[in-house]
């Protein structure tokens, strides 16, 4: 990780999105749209499932490693800039080729993200889209969507024992497991652990098949008795993510020389994506579809002959 000084960070920042002077003024004034970092009250020592509280001192020292993240800046860039017609839907998701296409280090992303993911500060979730394909997250925005998942199923009328496993997906399980996957026994165990009361609650089949059937978990395709954490409503956006990627490089293909300065792209009209085309522009490069070139009229964005 980096030393955390801005000159050092918007040198391994690429320039496509955002340019030096954007990355200043986030810097220093924050990031539009964004919500105070989440609390970290289920802290752990190393090697121990005991619980401990974090001193002050601590909890400073966790903030500016934090902020001192390449990736983690540009997580919060990403998430500012999530288009307004998908958050309409669905709360701010981030891809791992986006993060390769503004932080020109993808070893530090890899190693920044899961740094990130074990102190619970970013939740991972399986793409169905391809085998590399991650959404990421904040920990907050996604217990902020478990919280509007069991608004929804109590205005439709769902008993009251059943609504309260909501409340234990995420203080309970979410709390503590950071992976992406979860089994079916450690669902049953951490869902049931009042750690609080020292007890354990009764938790039923019912209890997983809700937390299923609102989407929160899917079932792993080959682990048996295994799901994949997973964002409800997010099945349009998958969709969205899919075509936009094929229009735009059909855009592309079907030019002469396949290649667009990057305000021309922009402006296109995508018809099947709730996703604008800047998301799409960043997803690309980070997968190594298209490449940016700069010239003297403006960047220009080129597809990759595999």
């Amino acid at each position: 990780m980096n030393d955390g000084s801005p000159k050092k960070r918007r040198r391994t920042m690429m320039r496509l999105y955002p340019d030096e002077e954007e990355l200043d003024a986030l810097e220093q004034h924050g990031y539009p749209h964004d919500e105070p970092g989440p609390e970290f009250t289920d802290m752990t020592t190393p090697g121990s499932d005991e619980q401990y509280a974090p001193e002050e001192d601590d909890e400073d020292q966790i903030y500016m490693q934090q902020a001192a993240s390449d990736t983690l800046l540009a997580l919060q860039l990403l998430r500012s800039q999530f288009p307004a017609k998908a958050r309409e839907v669905i709360v701010p998701f981030m891809l791992r080729s986006q993060l390769y296409s503004l932080v020109d280090n993808r070893t530090l992303v890899d190693r920044e993200l899961d740094e990130l993911r074990r102190d619970r500060v970013v939740r991972v979730l399986k793409l169905p889209t391809a085998s590399d394909d991650y959404a990421f997250m904040l920990s907050e925005d996604y217990a902020a969507a478990v919280q509007q998942q069991q608004q929804m199923m109590q205005e439709s009328g769902t008993p009251v024992e059943q609504l309260q496993v909501f409340s234990w997906f995420r203080e309970r399980v979410l709390a503590r497991c950071s992976d992406n996957s979860i089994t079916h026994h450690d669902v049953l165990r951490q869902l049931s652990a009042d750690r609080k009361h020292k007890r354990r609650d009764e938790v039923t089949e019912q209890h997983v098949s809700l937390l299923l059937s609102c989407g929160l978990l899917t079932r792993h395709l080959t682990q048996k008795d295994t799901y994949w954490f997973a964002l409800a409503g997010i099945g349009p956006l998958i969709k969205s993510l899919v075509r936009g990627r094929k229009d735009l490089l059909g855009m592309l293909s079907r030019r002469r020389y396949p290649e667009m300065f990057v305000k021309e792209l922009e402006q296109k009209k995508l018809s099947q994506s709730l996703l604008d085309n800047r998301f799409h522009i960043r997803d690309l490069i980070g997968l190594g579809s298209i490449a940016k070139v700069d010239t003297t009229s403006g960047p220009l964005l080129r597809i990759v002959k595999h």
